[in-house]
């Protein structure tokens, strides 16, 4: 089963870009274009992850909410606009872009307990809601090592010619990811986790996004494997045997660490092994951890150490011996893609007033799928300064609405007095 408690959301960057207006009437005078206009930044000085609810559940298919508000009742949802002559102006938030990179173990293990015949269709699926969402903000792309169509048997270098590239997920790029996933595991060459890594570090540092993918993403890794490494960071070479030193280990840090463009890149794993291991030359949990941890995205206070109790564990566990079937583990492995797919989603939307002339902090009201939601900082939005504003932060019950759906649509109007939660 998947477990990993505490999930901490990461924060990315999202613009707003007009596409209608009416002209019934003018909103007041309060702050030009020339403040709402910066692209902002994404240093974790970011105000919003206060607010956010950290113990949302992103496991939910990508599938359309027929209620957009029906699953929480606790959103602060105010009076519906509809034709009010006060509204001058609605823009539509964009996400901004996230460029995705998975690294998949196909050593031979990967063969046992409907490992294989659970993760391919798992991948497939996430896949698949990427071609629906058509999402000019997200680029995914694959590589498989040591798997029967790994040209390298896992000698490297990665991505392999076989590999899938990161780009835009259309139509062409899903058939490229099926066509990759149709080989078997076992092709050779052990675990090469270290050269598999390298490989995939080095192609996101170089990765540029072209159209209709917008620039300017944020750089994400996921590996998924079963084993321990066999090439430089098995941890039963003497020389090194320090988690903490691990070359692997010290990867992830320093990646996540780098300075734009090539940087920072976060790295997620998903271990897949019977829990707790009794055996690190098979399946490593600490290992998995401290790359998890290092890499960015280890929940806080989470122990990158365990191997017994699977309540703080900074990488997501999937059992195989907990499962009773192959397609119970394909649901397993799809929790854990579509959490760490809302845990790269933001609830955080940089103000861009291109196009929308001068912008009255008090006349913005802000919809989540069609409803609009109360200025509420425990279940609705607030700005990050009231004062000052850059950005509008969705909260609470209004953030997970947002993140539950690739496809959710959230929005800015535009010249109505900000309804707020009564005082």
């Amino acid at each position: 089963m998947i477990e990993r408690t505490a999930i901490r959301v990461m924060f990315a960057w999202l613009g707003i870009a007009a596409f209608g207006a009416t002209s019934c009437g003018s909103s007041k005078g309060g702050f030009g274009t020339g403040l709402l206009g910066g692209s902002g930044s994404s240093s974790g000085s970011s105000g919003g992850s206060a607010g956010d609810d950290a113990s949302e559940g992103f496991g939910q298919d990508a599938g359309s909410f027929s209620n957009p508000f029906g699953s929480d009742a606790s959103l602060s949802t105010g009076t519906p606009l509809g034709d009010a002559g006060c509204a001058t102006a609605m823009s539509q938030v964009q996400r901004s872009a996230v460029y995705l990179l998975f690294v998949l173990d196909g050593s031979g293990s990967m063969k046992q307990q409907n490992k294989w015949t659970a993760v391919v269709p798992a991948l497939k699926d996430i896949f698949s809601q990427m071609v629906t969402a058509a999402d000019p903000g997200l680029a995914a792309g694959l590589v498989i090592f040591s798997d029967t169509m790994d040209p390298t048997m896992g000698a490297g270098a990665y991505p392999s010619s076989a590999d899938v590239p990161t780009a835009y997920v259309s139509a062409a790029q899903n058939t490229a990811f099926s066509q990759r996933l149709s080989a078997q595991p076992g092709g050779g060459g052990g675990t090469p986790t270290n050269t598999a890594l390298t490989g995939g570090y080095d192609f996101l540092e170089t990765f540029q996004a072209k159209a209709p993918v917008t620039a300017g993403g944020k750089k994400v890794l996921v590996l998924i494997t079963d084993g321990a490494p066999t090439d430089g960071c098995n941890v039963l070479t003497s020389a090194v045997n320090s988690y903490p030193s691990n070359p692997c280990v010290v990867l992830a840090g320093q990646k996540l660490m780098e300075a734009q463009p090539k940087g920072p890149i976060e790295t997620f794993v998903i271990g897949v092994g019977n829990f707790p291991s009794t055996a690190a030359i098979t399946f490593d949990p600490s290992f998995l951890g401290y790359v998890a941890q290092a890499g960015g995205t280890g929940p806080a206070n989470c122990n990158p150490s365990e191997n017994s109790s699977t309540s703080d564990l900074c990488y997501f566990e999937i059992d195989p011996s907990m499962a009773t079937s192959a397609s119970q583990l394909q649901q397993e492995f799809e929790k854990a893609l579509n959490t760490i797919r809302g845990e790269v989603v933001s609830c955080n939307f940089p103000i861009r007033a291109s196009g929308l002339g001068t912008i009255d902090p008090t006349m913005v009201n802000v919809e989540v799928g069609g409803k609009i939601v109360l200025q509420d900082p425990t279940n609705g939005w607030t700005y990050d300064s009231p004062t000052n504003p850059t950005e509008i932060i969705l909260h609470g019950a209004a953030c997970s609405e947002a993140k539950g759906n690739l496809t959710e649509k959230v929005s800015v109007v535009l010249g109505c007095e900000t309804q707020t939660i009564p005082k």
